[in-house]
């Protein structure tokens, strides 16, 4: 058992332990909460859905490595949907909609890469699937 959180205070009942894939679980009271995954030095904490429990942790090899996990290959469009979405959120502390994301790939790309279908294509499990690779946190989003 230890007795540290993510952010450093005492967590009463959580422990971790080694689980599949080389990654460590953070487990409370039994149940996965987080876990831990290390790539190239550097260690991320993600929860059970693999969301980034920290933000500023970001980088491209998180980013690279949760497109991976969820079977997609990033390409520019890919990238371009990812940092507005980063940008849009690091500005206004909300997440775009995913009309608006659609609208700006549109800007760049040409109408036919504007609309919700061409954004489902890119990111077929939907906008939280584009959340959890941007790095941005689903606290406060509905839809």
């Amino acid at each position: 058992m230890i007795a540290s959180s993510h952010r450093g205070g005492i967590a009463a009942g959580v422990s971790e332990g080694t689980g599949d894939r080389g990654r460590i679980n953070v487990k409370v009271g039994g149940v996965i909460m987080a876990y831990h995954i290390k790539l190239k030095d550097r260690r991320y904490l993600l929860t059970e859905k693999d969301y980034l429990i920290n933000g500023d942790s970001w980088d491209n090899e998180i980013r690279d490595w949760l497109a991976n996990k969820a079977g997609l290959e990033l390409d520019e469009e890919h990238l371009e949907a990812i940092e507005f979405i980063r940008t849009t959120y690091n500005k206004r502390k909300q997440h775009p909609n995913p009309r608006v994301i659609a609208a700006n790939l549109a800007k760049k790309y040409g109408p036919d890469k504007g609309t919700l279908r061409y954004f489902y294509s890119l990111f077929p499990k939907g906008v939280q699937q584009a959340f959890a690779i941007a790095g941005v946190p689903m606290q406060g989003f509905c839809f």
